[in-house]
């Protein structure tokens, strides 16, 4: 039986499609490489359109500018193999993200697990059919089996009936509030709801955290190879500085 993301987000029926997407609507409509061929031929095994929340539908105004399109927004589910999660849904998000010109929600499943994507997503000033990804949100796995307090809390968070239905920019902003704050307490331990200002500061220390982190695999990796002492405790002091660097973060995420 499927699992009912919907118990999660709660959009109403009049928005709900719970349509089968084919593997013939990205390769007939779409120039992909041979990559994403692959990616979509041999590990994507279906793709669902959960939902499309509009204004025809919902009643809640669209927002368009020279940057943005707030139009629509489209929740769409991909199931892939078991125990493949970790590495392939990025990619799969990617896919949906990069050539369906909506915002969207994007879960990508298997059996037991799932992961939920939104991105920070504007119109391509040299081909206006197409978007430019500025940011990409991606949640640890989530079970399907069980919730503990910190799931409890996000799930809350993406119910429709909680998120800001101003208009459709900010109720899509809402969505990626959410998962950037449960990125957070996924460091803290403590999910925190956030207003916009507070959320885009989270969103700058999650990004300094992950490439405080590659900085430190990067010098771990030099220490490996480095056959001078002293070069080595050098590029340990790097690490231990950087160290205090992502705590000094993950307080500033801890706070109020």
């Amino acid at each position: 039986m499927a699992f009912q993301y919907n118990n999660i987000l709660n959009i109403p029926e009049r928005s709900i499609l719970d349509k089968r997407l084919t593997k013939a609507f990205f390769l007939k409509n779409f120039s992909l490489s041979t990559a994403e061929k692959k990616l979509l031929n041999n590990n994507i095994q279906s793709m669902t359109w959960l939902a499309s929340i509009k204004p025809a539908t919902i009643n809640i105004p669209a927002i368009i500018n020279s940057d943005y399109n707030y139009e629509e927004i489209q929740i769409m589910v991909c199931t892939i193999a078991d125990n493949k999660l970790n590495e392939l849904a990025e990619k799969c998000m990617t896919l949906f993200q990069k050539y369906i010109p909506y915002q969207m929600l994007v879960i990508v499943e298997d059996t037991n697990e799932f992961k939920i994507n939104v991105c920070d997503k504007r119109i391509n000033k040299a081909e206006t059919n197409k978007r430019t990804i500025d940011r990409f949100f991606i949640t640890n796995n989530l079970s399907k089996l069980y919730k503990n307090n910190l799931s409890e809390l996000f799930f809350k968070a993406l119910d429709f009936k909680n998120l800001d239905k101003t208009n459709l920019e900010l109720l899509y902003k809402s969505y990626i509030q959410a998962v950037v704050q449960f990125q957070a307490a996924s460091i803290t331990g403590s999910y925190q709801k956030r207003t916009n200002k507070r959320t885009a500061e989270d969103m700058q220390n999650l990004e300094a955290i992950e490439l405080l982190e590659r900085d430190i695999i990067s010098l771990t990796s030099q220490i490996k190879k480095e056959n001078q002492l002293n070069e080595k405790v050098q590029l340990n002091i790097k690490i231990q500085e950087k160290r205090k660097e992502i705590q000094s973060l993950k307080d500033t995420l801890t706070k109020v």
